[in-house]
């Protein structure tokens, strides 16, 4: 019982220790290139996505490392069952499409936003650096996002299945919004970007493997950019 409540509290430490880290460095990208006296701003386009695509890998495999113990056993799994984790979890992808949908639909007839702060972001950012969008976006983002809001949730609340998945998810969802809101209806957008974090969460407790969620995130946010490829050629 008392080595189950040290292991607990570790557990704990290390969850609360990668979300404050990923929070931390995230914010830090510009301060740190300008410890060596390089100017971000003065960079060209090459060197800037250079770096930023680096800056964020970095951090990705830092958080890889500090999991390994988890995420390494889950990888070799997932290769093995891979037809096998598709097959059965491909269709909480479809339903989680479905209520984003949905949930943006009734936001955007109730207020006068078209799309949130942040998918506007986005597309802005895949039209001024596309390289490092997709780049972070498909392969990045999921490996990142999933090891921090469900690994280090579920680290943090071990024992309760419907908490984990409530906070993980409204966590989830208020990183993509909080940060770019202009009003009060901008953060009804959480709702919409906390579905996959509700599902990916769900997903995580039923299998315990990570790799399952990145896998089906990755999935998404791919078809997100095509998607939002193919608007842009069009217009």
């Amino acid at each position: 019982m008392e080595k189950a409540k040290r292991n607990d509290f570790k557990n704990l430490c290390i969850g609360f220790g990668v979300i404050i880290l990923y929070l931390v460095l995230s914010s830090l990208s510009y301060e740190f290139i300008g410890l060596f006296g390089i100017n971000f701003n003065k960079l060209n386009y090459i060197l800037k996505t250079i770096y930023m695509i680096s800056y964020e890998a970095i951090i990705t495999l830092i958080i890889i490392y500090i999991y390994r113990k988890n995420f390494i056993p889950n990888f070799k799994d997932f290769i093995k069952n891979f037809k096998v984790y598709i097959d059965k979890y491909i269709k909480y992808w479809f339903l989680m499409l479905g209520l984003m949908l949905l949930s943006n639909s009734i936001i955007t007839n109730f207020t006068s936003s078209e799309i949130s702060e942040n998918q506007e972001a986005v597309v802005s950012l895949l039209g001024s650096f596309p390289i490092y969008t997709i780049v972070i976006t498909v392969l990045i983002a999921p490996f990142m996002e999933e090891l921090v809001f469900r690994l280090s949730f579920r680290k943090i609340f071990a024992h309760t299945n419907f908490i984990y998945i409530l906070f993980s998810g409204l966590f989830f969802g208020a990183m993509h919004v909080i940060g770019s809101f202009e009003s009060l209806y901008d953060l009804l957008f959480i709702i919409p970007y906390s579905i996959p974090g509700f599902i990916f969460a769900y997903i995580y407790t039923k299998t315990n493997n990570i790799c399952i969620p990145i896998s089906l995130h990755m999935l998404h946010n791919s078809v997100m950019v095509i998607l939002q490829l193919i608007l842009i050629f069009l217009i």
